[in-house]
């Protein structure tokens, strides 16, 4: 067997959501929450990671377009 970590596991592979590559040292940058069924992870490689913008937050969205829909102020 090979020594190292995760002996007898593959290496998780992913592909980075900014450059499009594959990488085996996925860092996870976003979770995506789904309505009626589970989410998924969204994941960069270690030299994206810093440059991905962070998710905006469901509930300020929310409150947002709730707002617009009572006529209040757009942000």
């Amino acid at each position: 067997m090979s020594g190292g970590e995760g002996e007898g596991r593959p290496l998780p592979l992913r592909m980075c959501v900014r450059c499009e590559r594959i990488t085996d040292e996925p860092v996870l940058v976003a979770e995506v929450h789904g309505n009626s069924r589970p989410g998924w992870n969204v994941y960069a490689c270690p030299g994206c990671a810093p440059h991905v913008p962070a998710a905006p937050d469901p509930l300020v969205v929310l409150e947002a377009l709730l707002g617009r829909r009572r006529g209040g102020p757009r942000r």
